[in-house]
This record gives C-alpha cells, structure tokens and sequence, in this order.
C-alpha cells in the first residue's frame, strides 16, 4: 500500500469521524437523558404492573405534569397550590429551599426572558487574563450601595458549564463579544476549539460593495 493511498484512507476516516461522532455524542447525550427521565416514575409503574414499557415512565410524567398545570390554573387547584405553599412555608429548612428552588426555576422558564443576556469577557481571576461569561442581570438592589454600575456575570468552567463562579463586576469593566450566547457555550463546550464563524465582511461574502 503506498503512502498516497494511506493519505487518502487517513482522509476519509477523519472525514467520517467528523460527520459520524457528533451524530453519536448527540445519540448518546439523548439516550441519556432518556433513560434518566423515565427511570423518575417508571421504577415505580413497572413494579406495579411486573414488565417494562420503554417509555411509559416519560410519558406519565409528562400528563403528571400537565394535569398539575390544568389544575393550577382552576379555583380549586389555585387553591390546593396555595395551600401546599402554605404548608411547606411552615417547616423552617424546607421553606428556605422550596422558595429558593421556585425563584429559580421561576426566572429560568417563566415569561420571555432570556437567563443569559449577554455573552461578555471579564478580568478573571487576576488583572490581565480573560474569561468569558454571561451576563445574568444588573446589580441586585442589595449590594447597589457598595458596588454601583454592576452586573452579575456567570463564568462557567470548561468543558463542563453546568458549573462555575458568579462574579460581580462594574459595567466599565465588562467587554461585550459579538457571539450568540449559543455560540458563548458552543465554545465553552469545546474547551475553545470550536469558535463562532467569522461576521461577513460589509458589502457581501467578497467585501465587494454592490
């Protein structure tokens, strides 16, 4: 076999590794959570019933969870809710974390705000190395008297963003990045491998002004 042809080989694995491998992590990052959701109430179902329905568990949890909706937004359920609320409101530990958690998922899936506002890059941890990060809001009303013109900005590690550092840091000294926040955790992601596409020069693909 001569070099050329193993050249040629080597192309068309990497070629393959290309289209094949982000198929499969996708396949698998799916399956996953598939798996995961299901288990929630189908460990529960498929004891009771003695035999296994792939996806039985994700489906009743999701009519659970639109028949808790409906029930929500009648009188009656209005009322069980505000009563449940009540209730957890009386034991000490379990208020903290219900309103926490509630705040939470309130502000992430509630109305049309976006969570991550602005993708931005900050002096982190020491003057002179940037990070990037998202902007998640302004100053809360708390701290405006020690800190004025503040944003909070989630830095997440990588390759893995669901963890990371909420930093506070005056607006002067935020630069803003002309990515998607999308695009801010594709890169992230990838560790920095994977970086946004160039903007398109003015005047078309070629720069050329029509």
């Amino acid at each position: 076999m001569t070099k050329r042809t193993l050249r040629v080989f080597r192309r068309w694995l990497i070629a393959g590794l290309i289209v094949i491998a982000p198929l499969g992590v996708t396949i698998y990052v799916l399956w996953w959570l598939f798996v995961r959701v299901d288990g929630l109430l189908g460990q529960f179902v498929y004891n009771a019933i003695g035999f296994k329905i792939p996806g039985l568990g994700l489906l009743m949890l999701v009519v659970l969870l639109l028949g808790v909706g409906w029930a929500t937004e009648r009188a009656v359920g209005n009322r069980i809710f505000g009563w449940w609320q009540g209730l957890l409101d009386q034991v000490p530990v379990v208020r903290r974390l219900y309103r926490t958690s509630s705040r939470i998922v309130r502000t992430v899936f509630g109305g049309g705000r976006r969570f991550f506002r602005e993708v931005v890059l900050i002096q982190y941890p020491s003057p002179g190395r940037w990070t990037m990060g998202f902007i998640t809001s302004d100053t809360p009303s708390p701290l405006t008297a020690q800190i004025e013109g503040a944003v909070t900005v989630f830095v997440p590690t990588a390759p893995n963003p669901t963890s990371g550092y909420l930093v506070i840091v005056p607006r002067t000294e935020v630069m803003s990045v002309p990515m998607t926040v999308e695009e801010g955790f594709t890169f992230v992601l990838s560790a920095g491998a994977v970086a946004p596409p160039a903007p398109a020069p003015p005047g078309g693909p070629l720069g050329v002004a029509g």
